[in-house]
């Protein structure tokens, strides 16, 4: 982690992580594929569940990022007994949080999916699809956390492949369950779920035999498991800013979801469309940032500051080179991805125009999303924890309460970039200040900048 080239290490830990969240989210994406040809009612009802499945993944990745890099720090700090105490803590965690959101949840659900903007027509199909879910996230929350301690253990390919599997079988069932084949009968959106949880359990029971095998190198006692709150407080002060992250999300987005069910059906339901394959678009940048964090957090506890700096701006291109991409073809093509979830004449004439104003600044969220993955990883949860709620609470909030009452639908859909855009702004000041007050410099970019211009001169 000292000693290698960054774009080697970057390859090695966020590849693996990159493919992990970007399958982890097209479990949602696939459902929403094959539940839009049960019609725009039952898209609308993945919609409205939406943002109650972010805030459960957000409560999961914040676990996961909170331990990976507690993990990644006692390492780096020869600690190997504390790094075997967090990973089983963070198991732990897995059975806590699933019971809890169970206890929460389900006696509210009907009150949670009208707060997030359920009527009277959709509200039954929401509640269906989001029970199973809710019952069974502990599949959800131990086949990310585990994927998670194994990645931190130096076996990313590992997790990685586990994964892939998963959602490959998660693509199988879809179909199979929404729409009935031989014995199977066709249950609908509930099928979508059922296929969901199904192939996380599958991931789930793989996991827990690998570390069972002895493969990995943590070594379990089962005090180890025992609830230690100094344990826990370490975990969650690098990884509330995901927790945040899912709270304001939640909030932001039943706002989002009311005011487009104020203008019908067909905009509720391309709403959810257009933030899920947004999420998709981000998932390789979170997955970028999952990688970066024990190399970060490895050289900021061994004080190797132009590393750190050199991870940084090397992690921002990359995410930038993909975001841009992404950029390119949703806005070179916005009728063809739209398509892809339903076909119905007024759905893409609607969601033509939504997903090319939605996506303005997808070009740029590369960059956006790091400086909160830096502060993770150098163990400061604070400015990660404003920064993630920031874009949400702080800029997206008041648009889309103000634009969509002069500028209707048009208002709705271009609030996102305008919030994107103020919250990059914020995370570049705040990362320029604290490379300044660590005395963290960028001479090294300069220098080897200068030199690559060089050496293509000299080859010209």
């Amino acid at each position: 982690m000292e000693q290698d080239p960054v774009w080697r290490l970057l390859v090695r830990f966020s590849g693996p992580a990159i493919i992990f969240m970007t399958v982890a989210s097209s479990y949602n994406l696939v459902d929403a594929i094959f539940v839009g040809r049960l019609g725009a009612p039952a898209l609308a009802a993945m919609s409205v569940t939406y943002p109650l499945v972010l805030s459960f993944i957000a409560i999961g990745t914040g676990t996961a990022i909170g331990a990976t890099s507690l993990i990644s720090r006692r390492l780096g700090a020869g600690d190997h007994e504390n790094a075997d105490r967090t990973a089983s803590m963070a198991i732990t965690l897995c059975f806590l949080l699933s019971g809890l959101l169970a206890a929460l949840c389900l006696p509210n659900l009907d009150a949670i999916l009208r707060l997030l903007g359920a009527s009277d027509s959709v509200l039954p199909l929401a509640k269906s699809y989001m029970s199973i879910l809710i019952i069974f996230t502990i599949f959800s929350y131990l086949a990310h956390i585990i994927a998670n301690i194994i990645r931190a253990d130096g076996n990313p390919f590992f997790a990685s492949a586990v994964a892939i599997s998963s959602a490959v079988l998660n693509i199988i069932l879809d179909p199979v369950f929404i729409f009935g084949l031989g014995p199977v009968r066709p249950m609908g959106i509930e099928g979508a779920a059922t296929a969901t949880v199904a192939s996380q359990g599958m991931g789930t029971v793989i996991y827990v035999l690998f570390l069972l095998s002895g493969k990995a190198s943590y070594r379990f006692h089962l005090s180890y498991f025992l609830p230690r709150l100094k344990i826990i407080f370490n975990i969650y002060r690098i990884g509330t800013a995901s927790i945040v992250r899912s709270g304001a999300q939640f909030v932001v987005m039943g706002v989002v979801n009311s005011t487009a069910a104020s203008f019908g059906v067909i905009p509720l339901a391309i709403m959810g469309v257009l933030v899920r394959a947004g999420r998709f678009i981000q998932m390789p940048v979170l997955g970028l940032g999952q990688g970066m964090l024990p190399l970060i957090g490895y050289n900021h506890g061994a004080r190797r500051k132009s590393r750190v700096a050199e991870l940084v701006l090397k992690s921002a291109l990359a995410g930038s080179i993909w975001t841009s991409l992404c950029w390119i073809v949703v806005i070179l093509f916005p009728a063809q991805v739209i398509s892809a979830f339903s076909t119905k004449t007024e759905f893409l004439r609607e969601g033509e125009q939504a997903i090319r104003l939605y996506s303005l600044f997808y070009f740029a969220l590369g960059v956006r999303m790091v400086p909160g993955f830096f502060f993770q990883g150098i163990g400061k949860g604070l400015p990660a924890a404003v920064l993630t709620a920031a874009q949400n609470i702080a800029f997206l909030l008041p648009v889309i309460l103000v634009l969509p009452r002069y500028f209707g639908l048009t208002g709705m859909w271009i609030a996102f970039p305008i919030a994107d855009a103020l919250a990059l702004l914020l995370g570049l000041f705040w990362i320029g200040f604290e490379f300044r007050k660590q005395g963290i410099n960028l001479r090294w970019w300069k220098t080897q900048s200068k030199a690559a211009w060089d050496n293509c001169s000299r080859g010209a």
